[in-house]
Order: structure tokens, then C-alpha cells, then sequence
């Protein structure tokens, strides 16, 4: 049997919109034309892609296999016919890439400095996530790598160890020391985490949250209370103080993405810049 790419189109165009109706004005179709490549692709395959209820459809595992084969035959389609229109060894396609707010700035932007400097051609996009967000993007091909905290259990995707993230509780060395701490949002356990691993009471007297690490560093500065930080940016921050050095969150930092048959050049490179800057940047022992 051999797939029909008009059927692939459309299912790669609901799969990432998750929309029957965007991704038929999309691919310039009726929704009943759309809906029929998908049916009959649902059919050839003998299985089903997508759920559907009242109000929205998701992917079934099929579905994201079928995604991912889709958005793999993409990338090497972009990456060959950019090497055939020209001539030039250096490296094209793009790069989407997700992680969490105090990795991306400050470890996987200057990471991919070699490698995007190299090659002009190379593309970029990179999400900033919460933690407990990040899985979805490489189920929904909205990113091919991830930066997160934790080894994944699917023997599809590849995860590899970066290293140890250090943090500490800080404050405005100027301020007094409360009991108020700052947090990302209300699903974050990083305070709760660093208490539970020194074996230490939690009792705030308020929590404000400030979305971000980079919100809560600027919220210390500020004096609007304490924050669990990384190390590794706040190493320079002279007006903040740590309360305890001794006692450390230690965050397991991991980059996955898809097991694949092929994989373009750029990967390998990209893999061995990432390896060396984060293995250089953050603690390896526990």
C-alpha cells in the first residue's frame, strides 16, 4: 500500500490545527473534501487518527505516529531542497526546539551559537514552556527537541543527560527576611520541592507569582520576597544573597526528542554543541 499525499496534506493540516475548519481554508479545500481525504486515509490505514467530541478532537496514538512521520518527511524534504538550490556544504532546515524559561535564555540560546553562526541558512524557532507543558509539543510536532527535567519512559524517545541544575533560596541582601516567596504560578513545585528535600517546613506567609524566572529574579531585586534559584543565573548578582548555600534543589536536565531512522546532519551537530556547552554550564554529579 502506498500512502496518498493529498490525504497525508490534509491530515498534517488538522493535525497540528486540531481544526477541520481552519485547515481546509489552509489547504484552500471544503471541510467536506478534507473530511473525506481523512476518512479515506483513516480507511486505507484501517485505523483511526483522530477523536472526535463536541468540542474539540485529539490525536489518537496512531494519529501522533502518523503525525510524526509526516513532519519527519518534511524535514528532510526542506533540508534537501535547500542543499539542492544551492550548492554551499553549510547546514539549512530549522530547528524548533522547546524548553523551560531558565534554561532557553541563558544555556540553549548561546548553545546554538556555533552552529547558527556556521550556517546562515539554519532556521530557528524556540518555545519557552512550563515544565509540565513541554511533552506536549513533541506529541504535537510544534517541536522536534525538548529541553525538560525527567528521563522519559517511551522507548520512542531518546533522552540525554545534561547535567544537574543547582538551586538555592535567595533574597535582597538589603531586605528582611519574611516568609513571602515567588513562584511561576500555582501548578509550580519548586519551593515545596526544595523544603521536601532538606527536610525542612514549608509554611509561607504569602506567595506571589511572577510567570517566570526571570520574573522572580527581578522580584527579589525588588524585595518583594524570596525565590528558589539556579545558580547558574544569579552567579552575578551581587545586590541578592543566599540564605542557606548548603542546602541545594538539584533539577535533572534532559534533552529528548524522537527516536528516528534517519537523522539530518544537522542533528548531529546540534547534539554535540548542546553536550558540550550544558555538560561545561551545570553540575554533573548528583
Amino acid at each position: 500500500m502506498k500512502l496518498n499525499s493529498s490525504q497525508l496534506e490534509a491530515f498534517f493540516a488538522v493535525a497540528k490545527l486540531l481544526n477541520f475548519t481552519k485547515a481546509a481554508e489552509v489547504l484552500f479545500v471544503t471541510q467536506s473534501a478534507l473530511s473525506q481525504r481523512i476518512a479515506k486515509l483513516e480507511e486505507d490505514l484501517g485505523t483511526t487518527l483522530f477523536i472526535r467530541d463536541r468540542t474539540s478532537i485529539r490525536l489518537t496514538d496512531t494519529g501522533e505516529q502518523v503525525l510524526r512521520y509526516c513532519q519527519f518527511n518534511q524535514a528532510v524534504e526542506s533540508e534537501l531542497l535547500a542543499k539542492l538550490k544551492d550548492s554551499k556544504d553549510d547546514l539549512a532546515g530549522v530547528l524548533r526546539i522547546g524548553g523551560f524559561s531558565s534554561v532557553n535564555r541563558s544555556l540553549v540560546i548561546p548553545s546554538l551559537k556555533k552552529i547558527m553562526n556556521k550556517n546562515p541558512r539554519l532556521s530557528i524557532q524556540l518555545i519557552t514552556k512550563e515544565i509540565h507543558d513541554l511533552g506536549t509539543l513533541l506529541k504535537s510536532a510544534e517541536a522536534d527537541y525538548i529541553f525538560t527535567n525527567k528521563k522519559s519512559d517511551s522507548p520512542n524517545i531518546e533522552s540525554l543527560f545534561l547535567g544537574y541544575e543547582e538551586n538555592v533560596l535567595v533574597k535582597l541582601k538589603k531586605a528582611p527576611d519574611t516568609e513571602i516567596y515567588l513562584d511561576h504560578d500555582e501548578t509550580d513545585p519548586t519551593t515545596k520541592a526544595y523544603y521536601f528535600q532538606n527536610k525542612a517546613a514549608f509554611k509561607p506567609s504569602n506567595i506571589r507569582y511572577l510567570d517566570d524566572v526571570y520574573g522572580l529574579i527581578d522580584g527579589v531585586k525588588n524585595g518583594y520576597g524570596k525565590a528558589i534559584l539556579p545558580l547558574h543565573l544569579i552567579k552575578n548578582e551581587t545586590s541578592l544573597e543566599i540564605l542557606d548555600p548548603k542546602k541545594i534543589l538539584r533539577v535533572s536536565v534532559y534533552l529528548q526528542f524522537f527516536v528516528q531512522p534517519f537523522y539530518r546532519r544537522v542533528h548531529a551537530d546540534f547534539l554535540d554543541d548542546v553536550r558540550i556547552f550544558f555538560q561545561t554550564a551545570l553540575r554533573q554529579e548528583n
